[in-house]
Formats: C-alpha cells, structure tokens, sequence
C-alpha cells in the first residue's frame, strides 16, 4: 500500500488531487495488466486468467483451461498468464518486463503532461505504484514484478527444475480440469517417475487424484507438502489451503474417520490464514467444515459466498455442491436440485457433483 501527500492550497484541489491519485492508482495496476495482455504475443505465453472489473459476475465466456470473465464495477482488470512451452522461466521474465513496459510507459507519460491537482495526484500515484511493483515480493497468493525480474533468472537448481517441469504440469492439470482422465493419469505417472520430489509436480498429481476422487491418495501427497520443511510461506500457505479442501472431501466420501478429517481441515485452514492465505479463498473449504458438522446455516452462506466470489469453474462447482448437499441436510431437496443444476453446467463430471446429483435422485 503507498501512502500519496497531496498539498494544495484548496479544499477542491486536494480532492482533485486525492481523487486523481485514486484513478492513477487503479490505472496502474491496469497498465500492467496490459503488458501482461501484450506478452502473450511478445513472450509466446497464454492468457490462464481474464477478469474485468468487481463485484458480483454478470457474464463469462471461462472453460477448464481458461477463466474470462466480467463482473459489475469495470475499474480494474486482473490478467494471469502462463508459459506452456520452454523456456518457460524465459517467457515468463520478458512476460514480467511486459508489465513493467507499460506501466513505466504511463508513469513517464503522466509525469510529463501533468499541470494540475488531479493529474498530478494522477502522475504521483502511478510512480509510487511503479517503485511499488519493482520491490522483489512474494505472498501466498502474489508474486511482484520486481521478482519476476530481478529473482526469477537467479534462482536455484529447484525453481530451474520447475521451470522445466512445467510444460507436462500445465498439460496435466489442464486434462484433469477438463475430464479427460486418461491422459490426466498418464501424465501424472510421468510426472510421478520424473519428478517424485518436485513441489508443483505433487500438486499436479493431487489435481489429478482429486478429479479421478481419489481423495484419500491426495490427501497423503497434500500432507506431503505441508510437511516439507523446505517450502516457502507463500508455498506452505497454498498447500495447507489444498489440504483443507481435501481432508473434508476426503471424510465426505468416507475415506477418512470424520474426526480426524475435520480437525486436519481446522488446523489447516488456521496455518493458511496465518501465512497470509486470504480468508475469503478459504470460504469453500470452511463450508465444507461447516456441512460435515451440521452447522447448516454457515454451511449454506459460506458456499454461496464462495461459489459468488470465485472464476475458477471447478472450484465454482466444488462449492455449488457444497451448497446443494446443505440444503439437502436441511430439508430442501428442491433448491438443492436447483443448485446441482447450476453445478453441472459447469462441470457435470466432478466427482463431488455426480456424487451429489447421484444422491438427489436416491432421495426422490
């Protein structure tokens, strides 16, 4: 976060200026997302994630591979973006300086036309987000420009590893988000045999496994890393985000004692908020939680926040199934069809989904 002064000698002309700031602000995150955009055809990579705008989602166009989306409030755009072909630790460092091109094209060109409170609040905020962008920085769910730039080509034999593992992994993932899981399995097999140690390789075949449900054999490779002392914070605070989900699928499916399952998920939802995994993301595991207790009631509003919050299709259908077996614990098997309905029509075949319409059907 940066903190912009603004002195003017107005009350006026400091709300221009702090209102130019405001726009200058959002209009640099923008610019990047921009650069990102046009690395697709300067870096060869390809656009894994496209969301225009906040609030609650009024159209999309996503597939398994790909997430586009708009949602009411267009003032800010959130691009991803990923290398499927090598090198890919290449492709994602001029990726990286895609960003950087853009947003130091608006800074520079801000700075120079600026003459008054609004477009100099403007030019200040898009040169503090610039210095922002250049500091090297991970989170748990963020990475910064400046580490893309000045981290990523000097990393070690691990991270050189990964960047040449990530083609297969890319391709697994992509099969398994898509059903079709023979070739899931047959790349997770080669990821298995090639790289038995390798972090996003194990999270790659818990992809797979989760999607075939088999959730009890992902469940002992999400424990894997969660237990590797070597992780990151942000590495660690994904994992125990994964293995929240898993634990709770994994009772649910009767793979694993209740008891057991749900304290495993606790504990692993508190280790993610407390590495800095956003407690929003984890709205569809702590429902899960909530359901496999019988608190009904969070059950219901925790998988409805999460399955309005997120644009990945199979989380989305992870958590309308949530959603639709609360409803059936609670009596409501006709908004539970209703919501089922919503969940095939993103993915009929996920295991929870075909689980949940399997039951429905049972129950008459």
């Amino acid at each position: 976060m940066a903190t912009i002064v603004v002195v003017q000698r107005s009350v006026p002309a400091a709300v221009a200026g702090l209102f130019g700031a405001l726009v200058g602000g959002l209009s640099a995150v923008v610019a990047s997302q921009f650069g990102l955009l046009a690395s697709v055809v300067v870096a060869g990579v390809t656009v894994q994630r496209l969301v225009v705008g906040v609030g609650p989602r009024v159209a999309e166009w996503s597939t398994p591979h790909r997430i586009v989306a708009l949602r009411a409030v267009p003032i800010m755009l959130s691009v991803s973006v990923r290398a499927a072909r090598s090198p890919v630790r290449v492709r994602i460092w001029v990726a990286a300086l895609c960003a950087l091109a853009f947003e130091v094209a608006l800074a520079v060109t801000m700075v120079l036309v600026a003459s008054g409170p609004f477009t100099f609040g403007f030019a200040a905020a898009t040169v503090a987000s610039l210095v922002l962008s250049l500091i090297p920085k991970q989170t748990a769910t963020t990475t910064s420009t400046g580490w893309l730039l000045f981290r990523l080509p000097w990393t070690g034999d691990d991270i050189a590893r990964q960047m040449e593992a990530a083609p297969v992994i890319g391709k697994a993932v992509e099969a398994a988000q898509a059903g079709d899981l023979a070739t899931a399995e047959r790349l997770a097999a080669h990821l298995r045999e090639s790289y038995p140690d390798l972090r996003p390789a194990i999270a790659a075949r818990i992809s797979v496994l989760e999607a075939q449900g088999r959730y009890a054999e992902a469940m002992i490779l999400a424990v894997k890393l969660t237990s590797d002392a070597t992780s990151d914070p942000q590495q660690a605070a994904s994992s125990f985000a994964a293995l929240a989900g898993l634990a709770c699928a994994t009772v649910e499916a009767g793979q694993l004692e209740a008891e057991l399952g749900l304290s495993t998920a606790s504990q692993a939802i508190e280790n993610a908020t407390a590495l800095g995994y956003p407690k929003h993301k984890l709205n569809g595991a702590r429902a899960m939680v909530e359901l496999l207790r019988g608190n009904l009631k969070e059950a219901i509003a925790l998988a409805r926040q999460a399955a309005g919050a997120g644009d990945d299709l199979l989380a989305r259908a992870d958590d309308l199934a949530t959603l639709a077996r609360a409803h059936m614990a609670a009596g409501d098997n006709r908004t539970a069809r209703e919501v089922i309905g919503e969940a095939e029509k993103l993915a009929k075949w996920w295991p929870r989904v075909a689980n949940t319409r399997t039951r429905l059907e049972v129950a008459g």
